[in-house]
């Protein structure tokens, strides 16, 4: 594939509607109130609904009327072992998102839901929307993107570890680092993210997932549509998560992995060792249906030409690659997944940036605890990046 056509497939991902496929509303997922079992409210003021795991948005989804919740999946890849119950508040896999901040969790039997107002549909959990109808973004805003991607065919999957910063975001504009696990193209394009995310409304990263089924015409973001099936109780998709400086200067770790159970073609998400959900293979028209032929790892941002100069928001951290580790953002360990579960070094990733004087990319050679890696990101506006 050659990197003019990825950029076409990752710029209808950008340029996508915020409100998803079935069933969103001004009031959000308007939830059966005897569903939820528990309400907690973090210190930065997100409500979050302990949802009965039974009842929750997926099962909305024509296509999964009868669906059999799946608890975990049938398999694992190669070395890629599960974590037991969480033993304390501490476990990386919860403790950064901000509603955790005091202990809570929801209890087992339910899943998360972030509360959700039509404000957080338009900007905090979707990209900018010109209007109030399901529209594209506005006039004259552009995605930019700094991409490592591995085309191919067969792929069950993919693996990487992100380190998570807190990149500077302008008004409707965002900034995102994320995996792609793609198949097909044009207007059959299906595709699986996952990633974190900074918009100008909370200034705080989040974690995020996405699908589209049929070429970014209808997708789904997080839970705010019928589609990803839940089983975790103590991840909330689309929750904030604390800045880097509460970790005394840190960059926090998501070690990520979308893998695909060959028993029935489910696409599980893991993070941190622990499982989240899964797409059900039955929500693709194709592609997905079976395996990917498609990976990219990397940074995006949307530029909306403030006073008709480039945006000065961030991707990464905000420095170039060139300058390294410490300062350059990075995506490191890139695995790929292929039949029977067998895991690979994702060895030949090309990378690409769409506008290198304002955010660049620079892959690596294999170094140790590093694996296959990359460095990405830049300021924007500068007198290299005006327009």
């Amino acid at each position: 594939m050659s990197f003019n056509s990825l950029l076409v497939i990752l710029s209808l991902s950008s340029l996508l509607p915020a409100f998803g496929v079935n069933g969103a509303s001004r009031n959000g997922l308007l939830l059966d109130p005897n569903s939820i079992l528990k309400t907690v409210k973090s210190e930065g003021g997100e409500v979050i609904d302990c949802v009965d795991i039974y009842k929750q948005p997926a099962f909305r989804h024509p296509r999964l009327a009868n669906h059999t919740l799946q608890m975990k999946p049938s398999s694992y890849p190669i070395g890629i072992k599960p974590k037991g119950p969480l033993q304390s508040d501490n476990s990386s896999v919860v403790s950064f998102q901000r509603w955790r901040k005091n202990g809570e969790y929801c209890p087992e039997g339910t899943i998360p839901i972030l509360r959700s107002s039509e404000e957080n549909f338009r900007r905090k959990n979707g990209h900018p929307l010109g209007s109030s109808t399901n529209s594209l973004t506005p006039a004259g805003d552009v995605a930019e993107f700094a991409v490592a991607f591995l085309p191919g065919s067969n792929f069950h999957g993919a693996i990487g570890e992100i380190n998570v910063w807190n990149p500077k975001t302008l008004k409707n504009e965002l900034s995102a680092a994320q995996f792609w696990v793609t198949d097909g193209g044009g207007s059959s394009i299906d595709s699986i993210e996952a990633g974190w995310r900074v918009t100008d409304l909370t200034n705080y990263p989040s974690l995020f997932i996405y699908y589209t089924p049929d070429g970014y015409k209808t997708g789904c973001m997080n839970l705010l549509c019928p589609g990803f099936v839940q089983t975790n109780h103590k991840i909330a998709l689309g929750a904030e998560v604390q800045p880097p400086s509460t970790y005394g200067g840190a960059q926090y770790l998501l070690q990520m992995t979308i893998h695909r159970d060959d028993q029935n073609g489910n696409w599980w998400f893991n993070l941190n060792g622990e499982d989240v959900g899964y797409w059900p293979a039955n929500l693709f028209n194709g592609g997905l249906r079976g395996t990917a032929s498609l990976l990219e790892w990397g940074g995006e941002i949307v530029n909306s030409n403030p006073r008709g100069f480039h945006t000065s928001t961030e991707m990464g951290s905000g420095h170039f690659p060139s300058e390294g580790y410490g300062k350059a953002a990075w995506f490191r360990n890139l695995k790929y997944i292929t039949d029977g579960g067998r895991v690979k070094d994702a060895k030949g990733i090309t990378g690409q940036a769409t506008r290198p004087a304002c955010y660049d990319i620079q892959v690596q050679k294999w170094e140790q605890d590093m694996g296959i890696h990359f460095y990405y990101g830049g300021p924007g506006f500068s007198p290299a990046c005006m327009h």
